[in-house]
């Protein structure tokens, strides 16, 4: 499922092969992802509009047409954009296709329907998103207090954090040396600001990592959101741990997702 650096990386992907180009036609090609796809009445609005820009907010992706309606994408758990210089004879999962001005033609394809298209305003605010200057120790110390569900089901609460997901949460709580089922009431200040410097250290890391993947004329297809990152303890069970290289990686399970940590470092 694609992530915060993952949705950002693709952001940054549309905003440079889109910029001043405008969608010409709008093909709804099958009606009902996670919510219906507009049809395109409903989409004129932002149809023949030139793209100034392309934005992330948290896993959101929000196409800007200079005007109050934008069109927001959320890729659920396997959404993805191809980008070709014509029409594509047959995309397999295939549920809106964008006829450009440049002539070249956006698909948006998701196999298991969990992502979202809909014509919306920007939100009127945002949920703090795990960055220098956003999140901070007092933010995080505010949020725990009294909370007496784990820490990592906490972090990962898209109300609490925006965009730090299953692979970042764990890697931020690894860094942090804070076991993942710990009760986050039970936190004490030290491993609060320990745990937001990880989680943002993490985060800026995989988003640079991100950016720094994408050609001058990047690629846009079902590979975009797929780049080189660094992961210590995330899907790692049963492998020695890379830090104290004493103990084996151990698996939990939380809000029904797997949580791997080391016993010995984290505490």
């Amino acid at each position: 499922m694609p992530e915060l650096p993952e949705v950002n990386t693709l952001a940054a992907a549309l905003a440079i092969q889109l910029h001043n180009d405008s969608i010409s036609s709008w093909h709804r090609l099958s009606p009902k992802l996670r919510k219906p796809i507009p049809d395109s009445a409903e989409a004129a609005s932002v149809t023949g509009r030139r793209i100034k820009d392309v934005r992330r907010i948290a896993k959101n992706i929000f196409i800007d047409f200079g005007g109050r309606h934008f069109l927001k994408i959320h890729l659920g758990m396997t959404g993805y954009f191809c980008l070709t210089q014509k029409q594509p004879a047959v995309i397999k999962h295939a549920h809106l296709q964008l006829q450009l001005a440049s002539g070249r033609t956006l698909t948006f394809c998701d196999p298991r329907r969990f992502g979202s298209l809909e014509i919306t305003s920007l939100p009127a605010g945002r949920v703090v998103e795990p960055f220098s200057g956003e999140l901070t120790p007092a933010y995080l110390k505010d949020a725990c207090s009294s909370r007496e569900c784990c820490i990592k089901a906490l972090i990962m609460d898209q109300q609490v954090i925006a965009g730090l997901g299953n692979i970042y949460a764990a890697e931020s709580l690894f860094k942090a040396g804070i076991r993942p089922d710990r009760p986050a009431g039970s936190l004490k200040p030290g491993e609060l600001k320990k745990l937001c410097a990880a989680c943002i250290e993490v985060i800026e890391a995989a988003v640079k990592a991100g950016i720094k993947s994408l050609d001058e004329h990047p690629r846009i297809d079902d590979q975009t959101t797929h780049f080189d990152i660094e992961t210590l303890v995330y899907d790692q069970q049963n492998e020695l741990c890379p830090k104290c290289r004493k103990s084996r990686i151990e698996m939990v399970r939380i809000s029904g997702r797997s949580s791997c940590f080391c016993p010995n470092c984290q505490k």
